[in-house]
């Protein structure tokens, strides 16, 4: 009889746990529910990743400042090899190699910045799509479709030209790499004249890497203009 009585005892705890676990349960599904309804901010929403977006274009605009400004210390210090009269060449060529360097990885780190920022921008127009179907004013969504539009087509421009500058750079990078190595073998007065040429060329085409570079980063300011939730900018 006490072995019956224990047993019975067992179930109907279990019984009971089980009971209050669905009768606490459904109400937490509803309360869950409204929690999403009536507070959608608690979801990432399209203001989160258009804030997302503009920081990712005003970062890749620092680093387009970056590399312009290294790119003429760069240019500057191969210059600088050509012009060592009556000294060791090694000193000039030492900071020709470390400012190389950083050109290389500033320009690394540029491609790696534009392609967080079109990551960014297309999640930022695929959420603003998304949620601009739930607009039920027809006009009102037209609109915001309208301006949606417009911006995307800004924010794919400056990703154009960001791919195109990378066609114009990542050459050049590779002829001042090939001055680096040829003259680190030839660390002569006679090797800095079998350069000569290439270091001219580096020179021009240096010149038309940073114009492309400059007119990215203009396109990038508009960019950022049009997107900042700063007034009167």
């Amino acid at each position: 009889m006490k072995k019956q009585t224990a047993e019975w005892l067992k179930k109907y705890r279990q019984e009971k746990r089980t009971i209050t676990w669905n009768a606490l349960g459904l109400p937490a599904v509803f309360i869950l529910w409204g929690a999403q309804a009536f507070f959608p901010g608690c979801a990432t929403t399209g203001l989160e990743k258009k804030q997302k977006a503009v920081s990712s274009i005003e970062e890749f605009h620092k680093e387009l400042s970056k590399n312009l400004n290294q790119i003429t210390e760069t240019l500057t210090a191969l210059n600088q090899i050509e012009k060592t009269d009556g000294g060791d060449l090694y000193k000039p060529y030492q900071n020709f190699v470390k400012q190389l360097n950083r050109t290389t990885d500033n320009s690394r780190s540029m491609s790696r910045h534009a392609e967080s920022m079109s990551t960014k921008g297309k999640e930022y127009f695929d959420t603003w799509e998304k949620e601009s179907s739930n607009i039920m004013n027809s006009e009102l969504r037209a609109t915001g479709e309208e301006r949606r539009g417009e911006l995307s087509k800004i924010f794919q421009h400056i990703t154009s030209l960001a791919q195109e500058v990378q066609i114009t750079y990542q050459p050049f990078i590779i002829d001042l790499t090939d001055i680096k190595t040829a003259l680190g073998n030839d660390l002569t007065t006679r090797g800095m004249l079998s350069i000569k040429p290439y270091v001219t060329k580096a020179n021009e085409d240096g010149k038309i890497v940073t114009g492309k570079l400059q007119a990215l980063a203009d396109e990038v300011d508009r960019a950022t203009n049009a997107l900042s939730s700063r007034v009167g900018l």
